[in-house]
């Protein structure tokens, strides 16, 4: 079915056309939801929020052609009002300036299932996930992050920078057991 006639069928309650956007968009946005989530638990709260924001307002959807991006937006600041929620993370405030590493080996990922990658990404702390999320995978910038946040550009990047090494960390921990295998 088209987007814009899914859409329009959707808004008029057609249980249908909403179980065909739920099973289309699901995957996509549980993952979202896992990778800001601390828990399963959180994850599942947050998804069943989004998909209930999604159908309560998507008759404010302007452009049906960016429907998925409209959704994951829903999605990640759900994952937000979560985090806001039950804050009680200490912001590291101190602005570094930031050199980007790279590992030089990074084929660990092939070798790596998507379930590693999202535990190792759901054992950040708090504001590290959230920035790392929102920078890395969604591609906001630090002056967006700092805004949604309420935290300094200084600390999205300190943040970053610091997610960056505890993952690479794993990572290289994970490598090490693969070669002991």
């Amino acid at each position: 079915m088209k987007t814009k006639v899914l859409i329009k069928k959707c808004i008029r309650g057609d249980t249908k056309a909403q179980k065909e956007l739920y099973d289309t968009f699901a995957p996509k946005m549980l993952s979202i939801c896992n990778r800001y989530a601390k828990s399963t638990f959180d994850a599942k709260d947050i998804f069943q929020e989004g998909f209930l924001k999604v159908f309560e307002n998507l008759k404010k959807l302007k452009d049906e052609n960016a429907l998925e991006w409209w959704m994951k937006k829903i999605f990640v600041n759900e994952a937000l009002k979560l985090y806001n929620k039950n804050k009680i993370t200490i912001l590291i405030d101190n602005a570094k300036s930031i050199r980007h590493h790279q590992s030089d080996d990074f084929n660990v990922f092939s070798k790596m299932g998507t379930d590693e990658i999202t535990v190792i990404i759901q054992r950040l702390p708090d504001k590290m996930r959230l920035v790392f999320n929102m920078y890395v995978i969604e591609g906001f910038r630090h002056h967006e992050i700092a805004q949604l946040l309420d935290i300094s550009v200084g600390t999205s990047k300190s943040n970053l920078h610091d997610a960056r090494r505890t993952l690479q960390n794993e990572i290289e921990k994970f490598k090490k057991i693969r070669l002991l295998k």
